[in-house]
């Protein structure tokens, strides 16, 4: 995941930030903190949260996407909280796959949509989205280590990705 951010977020934030984020956020870190969701699931804490890995046939993993109840409307939407593929493995269907089977799981826990916020710098995520029927609803602020970055709002009926 972290290969993956950095590679994707490259040019769509201030120089300084991306250098920072790259000498923080090591794979080690960002293990510590899944592990923390993996536990949160395994408890019982987090019912309604779902991870899903793609992975290569040699139990490489390529790709993640993960999905928890939004926090202004949790009963009926999700927020995709995370979604990344490998560099190598882009534009070949991983990341619309892991969306749509998401979707799946997301509808059976009793969501009826799905939304995500991407750095609005980020076209390429953008197209992606709009691609796969995201309609876009707003605009925001994502505050990263004092750096306000803009970002655009996605959102699905849940009908539409879980095909």
């Amino acid at each position: 995941m972290v290969a993956s951010w950095l590679s994707g977020h490259k040019g769509h934030m201030p120089d300084e930030l991306w250098v920072r984020r790259a000498a923080d956020w090591t794979p080690e870190v960002s293990a510590q903190g899944w592990a923390r969701v993996l536990d949160d699931q395994t408890s019982g804490g987090a019912p309604r949260d779902v991870l899903l890995v793609a992975e290569e046939p040699a139990a490489w993993l390529v790709g993640l996407v993960y999905g928890r109840p939004a926090d202004d409307d949790p009963a009926l939407t999700a927020e995709v909280s995370a979604l990344y593929v490998d560099a190598t493995r882009r534009r070949q269907g991983v990341g619309a796959a892991l969306l749509q089977v998401a979707a799946l799981e997301l509808r059976q826990l009793g969501f009826s949509t799905v939304r995500l916020e991407v750095l609005s710098a980020n076209l390429p995520a953008r197209a992606f989205y709009e691609q796969l029927g995201g309609r876009e609803i707003g605009h925001g602020t994502f505050d990263e280590d004092g750096y306000p970055l803009d970002v655009t709002i996605y959102q699905w009926a849940i009908s539409h990705l879980a095909t």
